[in-house]
């Protein structure tokens, strides 16, 4: 959710510029810089086999303000997902004196994090008209998600005495639960495609879709006055990777 504040600095942005209200409105915009907001989508699948199948996901909303060196500073907030399917494994029955044993498992995992949200400085580059944006921290410093494991044998019994026949499950005996830490990832993918509305602001916008993953984001200039934001050193290292990354 974007912050009050923000809003509040986008109507005060408005009735300043007076000259470009009685020129249409603020939505003229001649310039790309100014205040930015957005929100995407991200799904991808990192591990998938005969058994087993992960799927992560992410649902974001940010919003930065770009300088006229095309420099992007600001915030996101992501509130992640991940669901592990095991499938198709193997049963077995093993017999015993008197009974049989049937093992029958049941393997997957959760995101279990109590607070799945995560916010993060943002940092991004205007190059031309293509817009690359990206978490402004390091992937290890950012605070990792809670995942959770769970594996049942699926173990039961049948059989009986005097040839009688009874089927009793042993109510998750042996089951094993086992917690992780996740790291949030990165939803930005590549270069988002920018461009001058008609009589209106620029607007960004990146779509990629594969076998294994889809992002799908969009950004929009709010208003061309700009505002001072400090980078921390983790931030200024981050847009200085993006940037070489560009090259």
């Amino acid at each position: 959710m974007i912050a009050m504040n923000r809003k509040l600095f986008i109507v005060a942005a408005c009735l300043l510029a007076s000259a470009a209200l009685f020129a249409g409105g603020c939505e003229s915009r001649a310039a790309p810089d100014g205040y930015w907001e957005g929100s995407g989508t991200a799904k991808e699948t990192p591990m998938k086999d005969a058994y087993r199948e992960l799927i992560r996901s992410a649902d974001f909303e940010f919003w930065f303000v770009l300088d006229k060196q095309g420099n992007a500073v600001g915030e996101v907030e992501i509130a992640y997902d991940a669901v592990l399917t095991v499938e198709n494994l193997p049963k077995a029955t093993l017999p015993a004196p008197g009974i049989t044993v049937s093992v029958d498992p049941e393997v997957g995992g959760k995101m279990t994090d109590l607070n799945p949200r995560r916010r993060f400085s943002l940092v991004g580059v205007l190059d031309g008209e293509h817009l690359s944006l990206a978490i402004g921290m390091p992937e290890k410093q950012r605070k990792p998600l809670e995942f959770t494991l769970r594996a049942d044998p699926g173990l039961s019994t049948a059989g009986g005495a005097a040839g009688a026949s009874i089927n009793v499950p042993l109510g998750g005996a042996g089951t094993i639960v086992k917690k992780i830490d996740m790291k949030p990832f990165d939803p930005f993918g590549g270069k988002a495609k920018v461009e001058k509305r008609p009589g209106g602001p620029f607007a960004a916008h990146y779509e990629d879709q594969g076998k294994d993953y889809a992002i799908n984001w969009n950004a929009r200039q709010v208003t061309g006055e700009q505002r001072r934001i400090e980078m921390t050193p983790e931030m200024e290292l981050e847009l200085r990777r993006l940037r070489e990354a560009l090259r």
